[in-house]
């Protein structure tokens, strides 16, 4: 992206690239690992309808692809938060499977859209005020991060054999 901005090129529509295939990865993750019948059907006809409307909103709209798109990032974020509260839902009487990562998921997906949103609307002021939202986005994309490194370490480090 960065070399797309030293070049002048517009790089916006690897941001709108980024959230659809995010969608669609959260999507099949969470679609695998959800086990009631109903709620995979939800994903799936829940993907399928945004990846629809985006389509829509592309081919009658086709600069909405170049420009930051909040329909398209309010739209997959939120969705993903769905399914990540399904997950949460279902752990309540099963294991605690992936708790981590869709803790960080939650945390990291709401507090970001509403941060696009908010930068959006203070577009027209000052670079230190965009500078704050930023720096306070990428704080929580690391701490995102470090919820998906904890549940790694978690789901993957050898157990400790307790021995008399």
């Amino acid at each position: 992206m960065e070399t797309l901005w030293y070049l002048e090129m517009n790089n916006l529509f690897l941001v709108n690239t980024f959230f659809i295939g995010q969608m669609i990865l959260l999507g099949l993750f969470y679609n695998s690992i959800l086990k009631i019948k109903v709620q995979k059907k939800f994903v799936k006809i829940s993907l399928i309808v945004a990846l629809l409307v985006l389509t829509i909103q592309f081919i009658s709209t086709p600069k909405e692809f170049l420009k930051f798109n909040l329909f398209e990032i309010t739209m997959t974020s939120l969705l993903i938060v769905v399914f990540a509260l399904m997950h949460f839902y279902n752990m309540l009487t099963e294991n605690k499977t992936y708790y981590y990562v869709s803790m960080g998921i939650i945390i990291y997906l709401l507090s970001s859209t509403v941060l696009f949103i908010i930068g959006n609307l203070t577009s027209t002021l000052n670079n230190d005020v965009k500078y704050i939202s930023w720096m306070v986005n990428a704080f929580l994309n690391v701490v995102y991060y470090l919820f998906i490194l904890f549940q790694w370490k978690v789901s993957f480090s050898p157990k400790k054999s307790l021995q008399s």
